[in-house]
């Protein structure tokens, strides 16, 4: 039975994958898609959720001022310390590690203002590591903004809204200036980010570089040249990572058998995608589902 979690963080469901799926609900009824909160009170709104896997409709942006503690990305453990931010996008599967002293903003695509090409970069690059690591300064900037979003909370106008909105326009791309731990895509009508949101799209459809080639209009080795370019894999190592991922939520967070993944995620035979399977993790799926289930 999906449970409510009052306020902010909306509906918690089950969903086909076996994965907690939280919806966005305001606080105070339709409205602005945007709320800073600190942990304790996420805590109490998610109780039994946080260290669970689970996976938002929204973007998770966690600001840590002291402590230490991980977070769990999709099967990546991340080590966070004072001075660390981390952007966790919809639809990525995620567990809390201990809490810290530092705030949350969580938003929705809709929330910031009328995004530029850069800040329409930035929400829509999955593959960017969700570990960000600016110097000190740059993260009292990014701490000040979160502030100020706050404070602009308690007034309930239009003009409140949208100061809002620019305040996180601006926080975000403060974030997109520092280091994190992983390639940009750059500008999402590049050849790199439309061949990424077509995996994303069609990746259990099929594996063939070749058919996004065709879909796009570009040869093979366009694709693979852009891939490598901005990510550091190529097309072929960028697909074969989004199969595998989502073969690892399938195999973690479901009690379907290894053939019923094989033809969710389009495989022909089970055996190819065992095969698949081990070249890429060196586990079996078997193995790999063993470790969930100790």
């Amino acid at each position: 039975m999906p449970g409510k979690v009052t306020s902010g963080l909306g509906m918690v469901a089950i969903g086909r994958d076996g994965v907690r799926h939280i919806g966005f609900k305001a606080p105070d009824g339709p409205g602005l898609e945007l709320e800073v909160l600190d942990r304790e009170e996420i805590g109490r709104r998610a109780v039994n959720t946080l260290g669970e896997p689970h996976r938002t409709g929204f973007h998770r942006l966690m600001l840590v001022d002291a402590g230490q503690t991980w977070h769990e990305v999709d099967f990546v453990e991340y080590r966070l310390g004072p001075g660390t931010v981390l952007w966790v996008r919809p639809g990525q599967v995620q567990r809390f590690g201990p809490p810290v002293d530092g705030e949350l903003v969580l938003f929705t695509d809709e929330a910031p203002a009328s995004p530029s090409t850069e800040l329409a970069r930035l929400l829509g690059d999955i593959h960017r590591g969700p570990a960000w690591r600016p110097g000190t300064a740059a993260y009292a900037g990014i701490r000040e903004m979160a502030r100020q979003l706050r404070l602009e909370a308690d007034c309930h106008t239009a003009s409140g809204d949208e100061a809002r909105r620019h305040l996180l326009s601006v926080m975000l791309l403060r974030i997109g200036r520092t280091d994190t731990d992983g390639p940009a895509l750059g500008d999402p009508d590049s050849v790199a980010a439309r061949f990424a949101a077509a995996v994303e799209r069609d990746f259990a459809r099929t594996h063939r570089v070749a058919d996004y080639a065709g879909r796009l209009g570009y040869s093979v080795r366009t694709l693979t040249r852009a891939s490598t370019a901005a990510t550091g894999l190529s097309a072929r190592e960028l697909l074969d990572a989004r199969i595998t991922l989502e073969a690892k939520r399938l195999l973690a967070y479901t009690d379907l058998a290894v053939a019923a993944v094989s033809r969710r995620l389009g495989f022909s035979e089970p055996t190819n995608f065992g095969k698949f399977f081990l070249r890429r993790t060196g586990r079996t799926p078997a193995a790999f589902r063993r470790t969930f289930t100790r």
